[in-house]
């Protein structure tokens, strides 16, 4: 049997982490979703970012397919001292990385 204070602590706890999934569309993509080829491109977006981001050793984050839509970002917030300005750093890489796609 628990004594009330870990019974209490454990209830308290919050969410661990948390999975985002999103598309990063470059600017070549922007205002074009209704393109026949925009799935296509949008798809080779992920492994040029990622082997980008492998090369300059600045971050690293998943990406996957789905279905006919292509691959997509996937990162697991799993650090509770993660920050806003951590947040901020992610997408202001990706949009460095990716301005020329």
């Amino acid at each position: 049997m628990f004594d009330g204070i870990y019974q209490q602590s454990h209830l308290d706890l919050g969410p661990e982490f948390l999975n985002v999934c999103f598309w990063f569309v470059p600017p070549s993509l922007r205002g074009k979703q209704d393109s026949p080829d925009y799935h296509e491109r949008l798809s080779k977006v992920a492994p040029v970012l990622k082997e980008r981001m492998v090369k300059e050793g600045s971050m690293m984050i998943g990406y996957q397919p789905h279905g006919p839509r292509g691959n997509f970002f996937r990162v697991v917030v799993a650090n509770p001292a993660l920050t806003c300005a951590d947040m901020d750093f992610l997408l202001n890489e990706l949009e460095r990385l990716g301005q020329d796609l």
